[in-house]
């Protein structure tokens, strides 16, 4: 089933105040270019996923991520 712009609209509208501003930040952010090139954004993630294998970097547990479980 395709979304219409006015279900989204409705959806959106049925979140909290605070949701709403999450979504609003997230959608003005999607709009934001980024500057970097592909090889530059392959570099920085290589580097990152380099840290986590090695231990460097621990990364983030779940909880830390998505919060506590309800």
């Amino acid at each position: 089933m395709a979304l219409t712009n006015l279900a989204v609209a409705e959806e959106a509208l049925s979140l909290s105040p605070a949701e709403r501003v999450d979504l609003a930040r997230l959608m003005i952010q999607s709009l934001e270019t980024d500057r970097r090139s592909d090889a530059e954004i392959t570099s920085q993630l290589t580097r990152r996923l380099n840290d986590l294998i090695s231990g460097k970097d621990a990364g983030l547990s779940f909880e830390q991520v998505f919060g506590a479980p309800a």
